[in-house]
């Protein structure tokens, strides 16, 4: 699928530009193991209780809120995203990518759930800054990437043409979302986790990686 008339991309970061591996690591490991340390519990009993926790807020703002959680378990979690940032990784040739949009003038615009805090240490942590013309976190307009609220207050604050626009992501119901608020070009990341197996989302085009995309536009 070539979409050659392409002039703005909308990029997510967790598992698009960066391997999903690191979130999945803090929220799903790391944190439990605060806990359970905090409060002299077995990891196993804490972590079943975790995701239980965790899940229930799943698709909402407060799925992906440092400050949420924070306050819910009593923890200091920008400090811990801190402690671990080495763990952050981004995409082999995921640079080089950026470097050449930015060369052929396609306008940028990362688009993540990725609240700012967090934001911040893993642009720094990755040298991602400057590449962007727009950086949005779900966390400026309250709402999710899964939630029609985001893409209307998308639509308000930035002129784009939807057919001119390409959209990436790594998640079935952002990617969902997007399409129902009429984002025409569409693209999933296959291999989100560099530690799992694929993925396969019905009804959208996949990328083994991320910068298959500059094949995509190329004329």
């Amino acid at each position: 699928m070539k979409c050659s008339s392409i002039d703005t991309i909308f990029l997510d970061l967790d598992g698009t530009l960066l391997d999903l591996a690191y979130d999945n690591y803090f929220w799903h490991d790391h944190i439990p193991n605060l806990i359970a340390k905090k409060n002299k519990l077995p990891f196993e009993k804490v972590k079943i209780e975790f995701e239980n926790i965790y899940k229930s807020k799943q698709n909402t703002i407060e799925w992906y809120s440092l400050d949420y959680w924070s306050k819910i378990f009593e923890i200091d979690l920008k400090n811990e995203v801190l402690k671990t940032k080495n763990k952050i990784k981004i995409f082999p040739n995921a640079h080089n990518l950026l470097t050449n949009l930015k060369k052929r003038k396609i306008r940028i615009i990362l688009l993540t759930n990725c609240p700012r805090d967090m934001l911040d240490i893993k642009l720094t942590q990755t040298q991602l800054w400057g590449f962007f013309d727009k950086v949005i976190s779900s966390e400026d307009y309250g709402f999710s990437k899964e939630d029609d609220r985001f893409w209307h207050n998308l639509n308000t604050a930035i002129d784009f043409n939807k057919m001119n626009t390409l959209f990436v992501d790594d998640s079935e119901n952002v990617l969902n979302c997007a399409s129902r608020n009429g984002i025409k070009s569409i693209f999933y990341i296959k291999f989100p986790d560099s530690n799992k197996e694929g993925q396969i989302i019905k009804n959208f085009n996949p990328l083994d990686s991320i910068d298959l995309i500059e094949n995509i536009i190329i004329d």
